[in-house]
């Protein structure tokens, strides 16, 4: 089990009722509030600029898994030419 599912129990203790901005782009964070009966009124997901370039492949992929973007969603073919850092690009 993830602890996003527990998450809302706490929300709920809080006294919680709803949420007007959601600064998550994790769908397992917001289907877990959700799925309680918090509503969301608004989702907003990172801004573009504070993605470091080196976090491209994570972040593609979990948009691509799913995760909250109100921009382009890669297909699987635009998926498999992301590529990340080669260990030579690493200081070691």
């Amino acid at each position: 089990m993830r602890f996003q599912a527990l998450m809302p129990d706490i929300l709920h203790w809080l006294g919680i009722k709803k949420i007007d901005r959601m600064l998550s782009m994790s769908n397992m964070k917001h289907d877990a509030i959700v799925g309680q009966g918090i509503p969301i009124h608004e989702r907003v997901e990172l801004p573009e600029e504070l993605i470091p370039a080196d976090s491209r492949v994570e972040i593609d992929a979990k948009i691509t898994a799913g995760y909250f973007t109100t921009g382009h969603r890669m297909t699987e073919d635009e998926l498999q030419a992301v590529k990340g850092r080669m260990w030579e690009d690493i200081d070691h």
